[in-house]
């Protein structure tokens, strides 16, 4: 998988918990839609296609993300530690909070691999 793919995979993955409740609130096609996406995800393959077919989310201007905000404005982070995707699909890292839980893949839900 390419570097923009990962970046696609790590976006959804921070995402997928906004997504499932948007979805949630949709009809049945677009729970199987979304499915799809999360198994592909899972096994590594490609997503932008689907992304863009199922959801019109353009993955060159990125998800729908709720994660926008003032720089700092947020918890601490545990500079020391670096969890990143537990099955190497995509390039998404993570800092826990100090003290916090080890961050979880929204896609396979396994605890990601610590990297630092």
């Amino acid at each position: 998988m390419d570097d923009a793919e990962r970046q696609v995979l790590a976006r959804f993955c921070l995402d997928l918990a906004n997504l499932r409740a948007e979805v949630a609130r949709l009809d049945e096609t677009k729970h199987g839609q979304l499915a799809r996406i999360e198994r592909a995800a899972a096994e590594g393959r490609p997503i932008s296609g689907l992304l863009k077919r199922y959801f019109d989310i353009d993955p060159a201007t990125g998800l729908r993300s709720l994660h926008r905000g003032l720089p700092g404005a947020g918890a601490g982070r545990a500079h020391e530690e670096l969890f990143g995707c537990p099955h190497g699909h995509c390039s998404r890292e993570e800092r826990p909070v100090p003290a916090g839980p080890v961050p979880r893949c929204q896609v396979t839900d396994s605890a990601m691999k610590r990297i630092r």
